[in-house]
């Protein structure tokens, strides 16, 4: 272990706080909620003292050798430092917003306990310094929000829980796989070393299947069907994280997947761009034909991370003419999390004041409410890109790369025309974000509500005071962001180039206020104001009753893909048990008939030889005299000498000189032997003498 301490401290201190808060929660709700805030004010001050030390120039990074293997990196820079601020600052708000919002809620404990765990968890993946401990923390990220999803423990909320979870652990293996398939050494290298790692590798494989993991977590289209669902059924408070953090989380590998690892296959950079265009214009119709506050702003959020993965796409593209996009990618993701932070508060007071969320019910609750008011209408201004707010910025940016790329490309003679409409395509979306926005707005602070009018009149607090504070403090950032882009979105650019090793803007100081991008938003809000126009008049023709389902890419479509592919996989699975059956009974009879045949033709080939080649020896009875051969051959040469003399017995019997003269050749020979043996012997000892004295 060596480093600085501070960065592990950083993932850790809310993990072990986790328990005692837990503790004090499961005693007292408020006590929960108030070591819970108090905790993650102190991670806001540590991620300030990291920051602050990384502005110093002081390195700071944090090596774990030999953990899970491949070892932990941690490092601070000005990107990583610069999320995790944002991620404390914004969980230090929400943990304030909760002292109300959960005042009456059930399972506080567990909230808070969760909470803290997903907080170390984020804090440890945007500090992480390599891709096998981004996917560490990312992981412990997944599964810790998922109590966030189910909360409510209602059917809703375990539809969308099981959703969620199912997403996560199938991007989470995903990932791992393609972090498998990676060149031995960088899976565990630094981030900074991938472009030279990655140089004149084919990492396709690798690099899609770690986009599914990524891209899950950011709701990218497909995989963005946990999205819409989630958001509704958790607690205002957690969505604000959800929508504003988590996707943040995968935009954040998505970034270094297209800046760091593929860095030099625009083909890469293309795909992420035209799932970008998808996803913005997906999210954008989702948000204006939902009927409810918090899925609209759900599939709000699918639709500007459609923006942010187009932006990830053209610092791909434009290589290293990169620093508008670059800027504007970065400067959205800052944007549309301080966004979804006051947007998903702000239906967070409705939610806990009136328990409704179908926007017929909420109807006209903000009227003579000023505080809600304009925190609201200041998130609206900056989502649409009105000029004078944060949105404004980052939008003209991301549509200044767009423009940049094509004019690139047709420089170098390459077809422009996919890129030129969705030029277009980003402007209108644009104009569709108002649209749903605006359509919020005027439905819970202009619109009355015949039913509930007088309770929504009705005096008395809606929020406390830290809790106004808390929500009031993150709604100015947005016109102050906007009005001092020099201090703030190119200050937030600059930080991140390094990390992301992107170019220089061509025009510096940035002329954010420039005629032409005027001129782009004014397109965009004129669009927006027309589609507003289109969608009152189809509300009062009714229109929007006639429509006979709502279509649900995962009801209608992963679902029964889902089940068709089990029911197939069954059935083969089950054709296959069948098949082994069928062939074991086959081979149970062939084998056992064999079996027999091979054993009738062993035990009667053993019978045969038995008889024939290995008959049993009987003893023979002995000779008088030599042994039976030489006996054997001097009888038939006597009876030969006999017949030869005319039936004379001879004096000499051959039996018995056979006999003595097979007597004297095997004592010659056993004496002969002996000798030979003897001399051996000799031989042995004195070459052994001969090897002690050379040895000694």
């Amino acid at each position: 272990m060596n480093g600085n301490i501070l960065l592990p401290l950083a993932a850790l201190l809310p993990m072990l706080a986790a328990p005692f808060v837990w503790h004090l929660g499961s005693k007292n709700k408020q006590s929960g909620l108030n070591g819970m805030s108090l905790v993650c004010l102190l991670q806001l001050i540590l991620a300030t003292v990291i920051g602050f030390e990384m502005l110093q120039g002081k390195e700071m990074a944090f090596e774990l050798a030999g953990f899970c293997g491949q070892g932990l990196r941690m490092r601070a820079d000005g990107f990583r430092s610069l999320y995790a601020l944002v991620a404390c600052g914004m969980w230090f708000i929400s943990g304030v917003f909760s002292r109300d919002y959960l005042a009456h809620e059930h399972a506080v404990a567990r909230y808070c306990f969760f909470t803290l765990m997903t907080l170390g968890a984020v804090c440890g993946m945007f500090y992480a310094d390599s891709l096998f401990s981004i996917f560490i923390f990312f992981e412990i990220m997944s599964l810790a929000s998922y109590p966030w999803v189910a909360h409510e423990e209602d059917k809703a909320a375990m539809r969308a829980g099981e959703t969620y979870l199912y997403i996560a652990v199938i991007g989470g293996l995903t990932m791992l796989m393609g972090i498998f398939l990676l060149p031995q050494g960088m899976a565990a290298a630094s981030l900074g070393d991938l472009p030279a790692l990655a140089s004149g590798q084919n990492l396709w494989l690798s690099a899609i299947l770690m986009l599914v993991g990524f891209g899950a977590k950011a709701g990218a289209f497909p995989l963005h069907i946990w999205l819409p669902k989630a958001h509704p059924v958790a607690p205002a408070p957690a969505s604000a994280l959800l929508s504003g953090l988590l996707t943040k989380a995968g935009v954040f590998g998505i970034l270094i997947l297209s800046t760091l690892v593929m860095r030099e296959v625009s083909g890469f950079g293309d795909l992420l761009f035209r799932l970008g265009v998808i996803t913005m214009l997906l999210g954008a119709v989702l948000a204006i034909f939902s009927l409810n506050l918090k899925r609209t702003l759900a599939c709000s959020s699918l639709s500007q991370i459609g923006f942010i993965l187009i932006g990830a796409g053209l610092c791909n593209l434009l290589g290293e003419h990169n620093g508008l996009a670059l800027y504007g990618t970065i400067g959205h993701m800052v944007n549309h999390s301080l966004f979804k932070l006051v947007l998903f508060l702000c239906a967070g007071v409705l939610a806990m004041n009136t328990h409704q969320l179908e926007l017929r019910d909420v109807q006209g609750y903000g009227r003579n409410k000023p505080f809600l008011h304009v925190c609201f209408l200041l998130g609206v201004v900056g989502i649409a890109g009105v000029p004078g707010f944060s949105g404004f910025l980052s939008k003209s940016l991301l549509h200044e790369g767009i423009v940049e790329l094509i004019a690139h490309l047709a420089e170098h003679g390459h077809a422009t025309g996919i890129y030129k409409v969705s030029e277009w395509l980003f402007l209108l979306a644009g104009g569709m974000t108002l649209c749903y926005m605006l359509k919020l707005y005027f439905c819970l602070f202009w619109m009355k509500n015949d039913q509930y009018q007088q309770d929504y009149d009705q005096k008395g607090s809606y929020l406390s005071l830290p809790a106004r504070i808390a929500l009031g403090f993150a709604a100015a950032l947005i016109p102050v962001i906007g009005l001092f882009p020099g201090q703030t979105m190119s200050r937030l650019g600059a930080l991140s180039q390094s990390f992301l090793q992107g170019g220089v803007p061509a025009h510096l100081p940035i002329p954010y206020f420039s005629f032409e991008n005027l001129k782009g938003a004014a397109i965009s809000l004129v669009i927006g104001l027309c589609l507003f126009g289109l969608l009152l008049l189809s509300r009062k023709a009714g229109l929007r009753k006639k429509i006979p389902f709502r279509f649900d890419l995962e009801d209608m479509v992963y679902r029964p893909l889902i089940g068709l592919l089990i029911t197939i996989g069954g059935g083969f699975a089950s054709l296959c048990d069948k098949l082994m059956d069928w062939l074991t009974a086959l081979l149970k009879g062939t084998g056992g008939i064999t079996a027999k045949v091979l054993d009738s033709a062993v035990d009667h080939t053993a019978a045969l030889a038995g008889r024939t080649a290995f008959q049993p020896v009987h003893e023979h009875e002995t000779v008088p005299v030599g042994n039976r051969t030489t006996y054997t051959l001097g009888t038939w040469m006597d009876r030969a000498a006999k017949l030869f003399h005319g039936g004379k017995e001879s004096e000499h019997s051959f039996v018995t000189s056979l006999a003595a003269l097979w007597e004297e050749w095997t004592g010659r020979w056993r004496q002969m032997a002996r000798s030979v043996s003897y001399g051996l012997v000799l031989f042995c000892l004195g070459l052994m003498m001969t090897l002690v004295y050379l040895l000694w």
